[in-house]
């Protein structure tokens, strides 16, 4: 049978995936999108996975090094996601407060195929 017979995967927000399955034990398990990312990395697509600490170029913008996958970004400011985060191009974004130089920014994205 076919996979799909089995589970449903579903973008519930921004931030959440469900996956629902047929079988009886385990139904609506909800995963959030860095959970996805996660499991995409140790699997076939981590040459396209990037962790990494982006170049400051304003207290509020940021640049990448990579082009990422639109609706990939994650941002982790002091370790903690940033959810209002403005995409400003492919490569760039900025965070809603100013940053200081103690702050630690570290991003994860797929990154688009060269």
């Amino acid at each position: 049978m076919a996979v799909n017979e089995y589970l449903q995967v579903e973008l519930v927000e921004k931030d959440i995936v469900r996956i629902d399955f047929t079988e009886k034990e385990i139904v609506n398990v909800e995963f959030k999108s860095v959970d996805v990312l996660d499991y995409y990395a140790k699997t076939t697509l981590a040459t396209n996975y990037v962790v990494e600490t982006p170049t400051k170029l304003t207290v509020k913008r940021f640049q990448t090094s990579d082009i990422w996958v639109s609706g990939t970004l994650i941002v982790f400011f002091n370790g903690l996601k940033e959810k209002n985060i403005t995409e400003v191009t492919t490569t760039t974004f900025d965070l809603p407060i100013d940053t200081i130089v103690a702050d630690t920014i570290e991003v994860q994205y797929m990154k688009v195929a060269s």
